[in-house]
């Protein structure tokens, strides 16, 4: 369902600043702006539909009656806790390393591809790849806007590169063996749980497996290692050609393929 038309206004407070980072909005994302003439937020749902964009101190995405903003979010928790000398699962798993390329097929919110560029730094690279244009558009306003109480998790999201399109296309299009990690994370689009910052999310994202043809794709233009997180219970980490490393602890687990070990 990703790629919809979105309607975009702005918050009861219709300030000049504010209508014109709405219609800028509209024409990057292919939306429609709409004048707010002080209508409430539930009667521009019944006239113009979901999803609603809206522009104020906050950009908010609603549908129905969830909203979402970018926010750091976890990343801010895990950065802390890296700095303090703490673990990372994702890192542990993908063996993300000070210089790297990272390649984040399935950027979403983008947590994880924080996360990767505070490790690779300022040597390193990380490429976010989002489908939906209005995902990719928000959450990379978002990378390069938002500012938090920590000084590495700034510098990390300003890092993050954000492309709109198909991770496949994409890969496609990617030199052999041009990046260290490949990384795949479709678990929020098949979330059990409701979860406020994720439904909008869930209602544009693409919601189709991960295919047989973009592992192999990630094969070739991967150096090191390629990552996938799914439920612990998931068969796609067999079908996929992933090896479990140890048993899951928790709702969720990580599979690899180890390009390194593979002889290459």
């Amino acid at each position: 369902m990703q790629n919809r038309t979105i309607t975009v206004t702005t918050g009861l407070k219709a300030r000049d600043e504010y209508v014109a980072q709405a219609k800028q909005y509209a024409a990057e994302i292919g939306g429609v702006y709409v004048e707010r003439r002080k209508r409430g937020l539930g009667k521009m749902q019944e006239i113009y539909g979901d999803p609603l964009l809206v522009v104020s101190e906050r950009v908010k995405l609603h549908i129905g009656e969830e909203e979402f903003f970018f926010h750091p979010s976890m990343a801010n928790t895990r950065i802390k806790r890296l700095t303090s000398g703490d673990n990372d699962i994702v890192i542990e798993y993908s063996d993300a390393r000070p210089g790297d390329v990272i390649l984040d097929c399935t950027l979403g919110l983008g947590s994880d591809s924080i996360v990767f560029a505070h490790v690779a730094g300022e040597s390193g690279r990380v490429i976010g790849i989002e489908s939906s244009n209005v995902i990719a558009y928000l959450v990379k306003r978002g990378l390069q806007e938002v500012t938090v109480d920590v000084k590495a998790v700034n510098a990390a999201m300003r890092r993050v590169e954000v492309i709109c399109a198909d991770h496949l296309d994409y890969m496609r299009t990617l030199p052999d063996r041009s990046v260290d990690i490949v990384y795949f994370d479709p678990m929020f689009r098949r979330t059990v749980e409701k979860s406020h910052a994720i439904e909008p999310m869930r209602v544009l994202g693409d919601d189709r497996p991960i295919t047989a043809a973009a592992i192999a794709e990630a094969k070739r233009v991967a150096r090191r290692r390629i990552v996938m997180k799914e439920r612990w219970y998931s068969k796609e980490f067999e079908r996929l050609g992933f090896k479990l490393l140890r048993k899951s602890s928790g709702s969720t687990n990580y599979g690899v393929i180890d390009l390194e070990g593979a002889g290459r």
